[in-house]
């Protein structure tokens, strides 16, 4: 996501210039989250940086600190939606405001994540799940969809370890999850589905 060392405040100028363009994008059309979301999430953001700076009170940090946490999980959502639908095009990539990272040679086609399993989660709304990798992955996309029949599956989130938590969903509600890996060559298709019940 290219947010590795960077600031809080610069997070908020990133999270904006990507928000820009997927704004006017003909290509991403209905990113997830929301963008109206996504907006009110960076203001918040940047309100609670403004807030931390000028009173600097521990109530202000805490805030500050989740703000920060929702606008970073909205950009691994975004990650994995603008994947998708670039299909790793890196011009559609630029496009959307993200970055490209330097590419490995193409590995060869990867297989998609095999064994996924779930494991129960304490915190409400959340499901935990896990796979086995595949060599010469570099992320792992995660998708969703709470139909089987047919699926219906939008991407939640990306990552590069072998583990996801999937967040803000219905408590008790079950869920279909698929992950799919990412290589220099390209998307896999995606995993087994598995059905995980949110915590």
């Amino acid at each position: 996501m290219g947010l590795l060392g960077l600031a809080a405040t610069a997070i908020v100028a990133k999270a904006q210039g990507i928000y820009d363009k997927l704004k006017i994008s003909v290509l991403y059309t209905d990113p997830v989250p929301p963008l109206v979301t996504f907006k009110a999430n960076i203001d918040t953001l940047a309100a609670a940086n403004a807030a931390a700076d000028v009173n600097g009170g521990k109530a202000d940090y805490q805030a500050k600190r989740e703000a920060l946490k929702v606008v970073k999980a909205d950009l691994k959502t975004l990650l994995a939606y603008v994947q998708a639908i670039s299909g790793s095009d890196p011009d559609k990539i630029l496009s959307s405001g993200f970055e490209l990272v330097k590419r490995a040679s193409p590995y060869g086609e990867l297989n998609p994540p095999q064994k996924l399993s779930s494991r129960f989660s304490t915190m409400a709304g959340r499901a935990s799940i896990f796979w086995e990798g595949a060599h010469g992955a570099d992320t792992y996309l995660v998708y969703k969809s709470s139909s089987n029949d047919p699926f219906k599956w939008e991407p939640i989130g990306a990552t590069t370890k072998r583990s996801f938590h999937a967040d803000r969903l219905e408590s008790g509600v079950n869920y279909w999850f698929a992950v799919s890996a990412v290589g220099a060559a390209g998307e896999t298709s995606k995993s087994e589905p598995l059905l995980a019940r949110a915590a």
